[in-house]
């Protein structure tokens, strides 16, 4: 935790009441969040929103989709599980979309942007996400062509 955290335990209410709103489905998946509303809400400045909205998304409750939208409550297809991000949750849906079939060896998966759109979430966080699973063989990327299913009969040199 940061000197400024310990000095400045503002955020951690925040974010305890923001949790809680959206636990209990007073804020429900999908509302935007503003920033201003957050402000007037608390009564507190902009940066406050900022370092409560981080930690918000860092949990997964809440998701932007590209620069210069709104944050917004995460949908239902993204459970908000402590300590899993929502780059890990697509890197699991890809991986388990290739081992039920639905990407087969060879087959190109949808670009980065097409995923951002599916997963609602940016093409950054998209990018972040694949990886793991270039690392382990299950991807290949093939500039300028896309990422593509790798097959698992070939021998990798």
């Amino acid at each position: 935790m940061s000197q400024d955290q310990q000095l400045n335990p503002l955020p951690d209410r925040v974010v305890a009441d923001l949790r809680a709103r959206i636990a209990d489905g007073r804020w429900p998946p999908g509302r935007l969040l503003t920033y201003a509303d957050i402000q007037q809400l608390y009564g507190v400045s902009r940066e406050t929103v900022a370092a409560a909205l981080t930690r918000l998304r860092d949990a997964g409750l809440v998701e932007t989709r590209r620069m210069r939208t709104r944050p917004r409550v995460a949908g239902k297809s993204w459970p908000a599980v402590t300590g899993t991000s929502i780059q890990d949750e697509i890197t699991t849906h890809v991986q388990d979309q290739v081992s039920r079939g639905v990407y087969g060896p060879g087959d190109r998966i949808p670009s980065l942007e097409a995923l951002a759109a599916e997963y609602s979430v940016s093409v950054a966080t998209v990018r972040r996400s694949l990886p793991p699973l270039l690392d382990e063989g299950v991807l290949i990327a093939i500039r300028p062509r896309g990422t593509f299913v790798a097959d698992s009969s070939a021998d990798v040199d």
